[in-house]
Parts: structure tokens; sequence; C-alpha cells
């Protein structure tokens, strides 16, 4: 996994503690990054929104409440969801023993950040500085970067996660149902070129399944596939 360095921080060997729980950079590729998040039971994180990235979050274990303006949606383990960019949005752990989550960023910019409303009196604020850093340690599962043809594998939460990059993305319909998988790079295009899926988006293996039996991957894809601890 490359070092993410932004603003002369190296995330890639830091854990940022937060007033609801913890995130680390599990994983990062210049384009795509993975955080790994755990709150604590009954916390959450503030109303914000990312003007200028698209997010996916993917609950690993627990039960969560993500709340927008206007409504809200109850995310169990492989519940996955979208959100576009400047969608305001919070998540509550609802559970005992509270949630573990990832979230999926696109591009990777920690600064790229507007909080609305916070519980812990961080409205308007900017994200975490140095003073809630800690050293990441061996215990913080983190992903590594599949060679071609190669898998790893990678068990966190309730689920186990496949890394692996394949020439050809059709080759997937063979797996089982009920897969999430996160596009790390490459993807699907159309004839005229048009990207339909791209890097950092998070959908379904069946909708996966769909989408290549009529669009085409000419560069391959690297993947990371979820699947629940059976």
């Amino acid at each position: 996994m490359k070092d993410f360095k932004q603003n002369s921080v190296d995330y890639g060997k830091v854990v940022v503690q937060k007033p609801w729980g913890y995130e680390y950079l599990m994983y990062e590729n210049g384009t795509v990054g993975i955080w790994f998040l755990h709150l604590k039971q009954n916390a959450r994180t503030s109303m914000h929104c990312h003007p200028h990235k698209k997010t996916g979050l993917i609950v690993l274990s627990g039960e969560a409440k993500l709340s927008f303006l206007n409504d809200s949606t109850i995310l169990k383990p492989l519940n996955k969801m979208m959100i576009r960019e400047g969608l305001f949005h919070c998540t509550t752990a609802v559970s005992d023993g509270g949630i573990t989550m990832i979230e999926v960023e696109t591009p990777c910019d920690k600064e790229d950040l507007v909080r609305m409303d916070d519980e812990y009196g961080r409205e308007e604020k900017p994200y975490e500085g140095k003073d809630a850093f800690s050293p990441i340690t061996e215990k913080h599962e983190r992903l590594s970067h599949p060679a071609e043809g190669k898998r790893t594998e990678h068990r966190v939460g309730e689920c186990v996660m496949f890394a692996e990059k394949i020439k050809d993305i059709s080759k997937l319909c063979a797996r089982p149902a009920g897969e999430v998988i996160v596009v790390l790079e490459g993807g699907l295009k159309s004839k005229s070129g048009e990207p339909v899926l791209s890097a950092g988006d998070v959908v379904s293996s069946d909708t996966l399944h769909r989408l290549a039996e009529r669009f085409h991957c000419p560069d391959g894809a690297t993947i990371l596939s979820l699947r629940k601890i059976i």
C-alpha cells in the first residue's frame, strides 16, 4: 500500500482518534482511499458533506443509522450506500458494542469536509489535526495491493475481503451472489469509451454481473470483494 501524504501528514502511519471512536487508512492507491471506522455505541459522526468527492459506505459489523437532512435508513453488515458529492449525511452506531464500517473516498482528500451540525462542538471545523493521531499498529488490519492473477484475503468484523487484479471482469459472474464489490482501479466502459463503473464505485455483485454482460473492461480492474463470514 502506498503512503498517503497530505499536508505533511502520512495517514498510512496513524490512527485518527475521534470523539465517536477512531478511523485509519486501510488502503490507498492515489485515486481511492479506504478508511476503517469504529463508532462507539450511540455515538455519531457530524452531519457533514464532502463537496468534491464521492463516498461509499459499507457496514462490516453492528447496526448503523445513516441520516440525511430529511430522512434516514438502517444499514446492517454488508449493506452499502453511495453518497454523492455535497450530500450531507451522519452515521450513528445503533447496536450494542458499536459498529465497524469502511468508507471509500474518491479522490483521497481529508480536507474536503464541511461540518454542519456536531454534538462534539466541531461545526465548520476542519479535519482532525496531529493532536488526534496515534501510531498505527499490527492489530490494525490493512489491505495490500494485489499482483495480477493473485488474490489477498483479509478478515474484518463479520466480513471477509478479497483484493484482486483481474483482466476480464465478466469472469466475476461465476462468483457467488451476495458480495459487495469496490472498484479500486479500472472499471467498465461503454463502446464510446464513457465510464459506466469506475474507481471508487461500490456495487452489489448482482449489479456488476448485469453491467458486465453489456459493457467492457478494456484495461482490466482491481477490485475489493466483501462477503459475510459463514
